[in-house]
């Protein structure tokens, strides 16, 4: 077949996407559209709506919302479904108890601008063009591609409207399919496949009930066909091709430094998810199996995006959008990328039990941030969130990430199913002995997410009472059945035996502390001043002693638990090394729990860590995080 006979296809970006990246997901879309001759365009109706209310707005908007406050939904609500839905004024009711909405107020009246923002996109392109349009829709452009793709169907009704996205999995997307009856397919999973064959399809007017993960109607019913939707083999796929992302940046004459980047994954799925799914955790719904790319692979990518994007626009970085890192790539791909003197920075997620030597190599090749996933300082409450990890673990990272100038991004969560008052006091008293490493950005209760482990099996846990987060009745104006289909966020009770206690504010003052503490650069941190002198210098607020001088057997205690180590590990160590001279066990832990009470070590279960950053390492405080 050729090009000719193939359906066009246009692919849309509506708000509210952030307008810092362009989007990798209908970006190798269109690279794998094109390879099979079949012609596609993409549009940023995002950028758009940017040029109309401004871009500082438009950034405000996106980034200062939640989804309990749905600022983005609501508006493109408000325009499709009208007086269906309750007033604004109940809506703006339900999110003032939410804080931090007050400062949204100034937005409201972007309201007005809804209408003609749609009347702009109708006559902004030549909708005869295309044959197939499709909407990626993930986080708060549900409503926005909803009455978009309306007005499309209103005037362009032989168009075929396809959605694809994040909001679209499984029962989400067969609710949607079946409220909204102008979207003909909806590409449930990843879409890598099925949608360029859905296209192929269409074209040879062929039934398409044979692609996997396509919803679609038959006898006025929405139905998902079965079958495995994952790419098996991550190398096999193209590049993302951003050039419309760059070309619409240019037309509207924004600053390129509204671009931050360009996303690449390297590895879908989890493979910490496969072997014990964070409960909290409702990413990836049922695609968790965990898949990388090769090293040669991901080498040619970087080069590539960094040829073609990065050093042609002059970009921050490169965001890898992968859920987690690939611990293979330690000892192939990080090596070579340091080899080559890769410096371009790089993001990445990964999980919190990096070693020293893998810290320091991420720094060596340009990873500046990582989101690790830390989540809590209370390693009971790390077990009850199936982390893998313990709070002793966490701090050891976030002392590397110091040391090496790696940025850790992280939040503590809270109110876990079977959280005690003991685990906030030793979670608060662990705060004030670390103020001098990198705090978590906020303290938020866990939510409960569709797919995660704590939605599915909620009674394992004693989680009652679920229903679909209180803002979906603001935007969906549906019976409750409807609304806990197409919602991904939920509310619920606590069992009276698991309910976590109240004790968010003093561990809330404590995280304010320890902010306070890092803005102001205080520090602890050491010197090896000889081969047998280490000398520490606290310059934190709570310091119980400004500078202490180590030497010998103490000097070597110290350095030997820069990483953690067992009581007896450490005795072990300190005999063979002084093997001429008697030690004792006794006079070894008395040293470590001295250190511990002057809060220069920390220690969990008999394991010990010092804290202090050695100095030599210089902190880096002169790197410049791009997000």
């Amino acid at each position: 077949m050729t090009q000719v006979e193939m359906k066009k296809v246009l692919l849309l970006t509506m708000p509210f996407r952030s307008l810092g990246y362009p989007s990798i997901g209908i970006s190798l879309l269109k690279s794998i559209l094109n390879k099979e001759g079949i012609s596609c365009h993409i549009k940023y109706f995002n950028i758009d709506f940017a040029d109309m209310i401004g871009p500082e707005k438009y950034e405000k908007i996106f980034s200062e919302q939640s989804w309990k406050i749905s600022l983005g939904e609501w508006l493109f609500a408000q325009e499709y479904f009208g007086e269906k839905l309750p007033p604004a004024s109940e809506y703006r009711k339900y999110i003032d108890q939410f804080a931090g909405c007050a400062n949204l107020s100034e937005v409201f009246n972007i309201k007005n601008i809804i209408s003609p923002f749609l009347d702009r996109c109708m006559n902004s392109l030549d909708w005869e063009a295309y044959d197939v349009i499709g909407f990626s829709s993930m986080f708060e452009q549900n409503m926005a591609s909803v009455a978009l793709a309306h007005r499309i169907k209103l005037l362009y009704p032989t168009k075929i409207i396809v959605f694809g996205g994040a909001n679209c999995e499984r029962e989400m997307g067969i609710e949607l399919h079946n409220r909204f009856p102008f979207i003909d397919y909806i590409c449930s999973g990843e879409a890598d496949y099925s949608f360029p064959e859905l296209v192929k399809k269409l074209s040879n007017k062929q039934s398409v009930d044979d692609i996997p993960g396509i919803i679609y109607r038959k006898n006025g019913k929405s139905i998902l066909t079965p079958g495995d939707t994952t790419v098996k083999n991550l190398d096999s796929l193209p590049y993302p091709d951003y050039k419309d992302y760059f070309d619409q940046l240019d037309q509207f004459s924004f600053p390129l430094s509204i671009c931050v980047g360009v996303d690449m994954e390297t590895s879908r799925g989890c493979w910490w998810g496969v072997k014990s799914q964070c409960k909290f955790c409702g990413l990836n719904g049922g695609l968790i199996r965990f898949r990388s790319k090769s090293k040669d692979r991901v080498i040619n990518e970087l080069i590539y995006l960094a040829e073609k994007y990065i050093k042609k626009y002059k970009l921050p970085w490169i965001c890898m959008v992968d859920n987690i890192l690939d611990m293979k790539y330690f000892k192939d791909l990080l090596p070579e990328l340091k080899q080559m003197g890769w410096t371009i920075p790089i993001f990445w997620e990964t999980k919190s039990n990096l070693n020293k030597e893998q810290v320091q190599m991420l720094s060596e090749v340009g990873v500046i941030c990582i989101q690790p996933g830390i989540e809590s300082l209370n390693t009971h409450v790390l077990k009850l969130m199936s982390k893998g990890v313990t709070a002793i673990q966490n701090i050891q990272l976030l002392k590397y990430c110091k040391q090496f100038g790696v940025h850790p991004e992280w939040n503590i969560l809270t109110k876990f199913p079977n959280e005690t008052f003991e685990d906030y006091k030793q979670m608060t008293d662990m705060i004030y002995k670390i103020v001098h490493l990198p705090p978590p950005e906020v303290r938020a209760s866990f939510e409960l997410d569709r797919f995660s482990p704590y939605f599915v099996n909620p009674g394992e846990y004693g989680i009652i009472d679920i229903r679909p987060g209180g803002i979906y009745r603001f935007i969906y104006p549906f019976e409750e059945s409807s609304l806990f289909n197409l919602a991904y966020h939920f509310e619920f009770n606590y069992r009276d035996d698991v309910t976590p206690p109240d004790c968010e504010k003093d561990l809330e003052y404590a995280m304010n502390y320890w902010q306070e503490c890092y803005a102001n650069n205080e520090y602890l941190h050491s010197v090896e001043t000889s081969p047998s002198t280490l000398v520490i210098e606290d310059g934190r607020s709570n310091a119980r002693i400004s500078r202490i001088v180590l030497e010998s057997s103490q000097k070597d205690i110290y350095e030997y638990c820069d990483r953690i180590r067992t009581l007896s590990s450490v005795f072990s160590y300190i005999r063979e090394k002084y093997g001429n001279f008697a030690v004792r066990e006794r006079d070894v832990k008395d040293f470590l729990d001295e250190m511990v009470s002057l809060n220069l070590m920390v220690s969990e279960d008999n394991r010990y860590l010092s804290i202090a950053v050695p100095a030599e390492n210089g902190y880096a405080h002169g790197r410049q995080f791009p997000y």
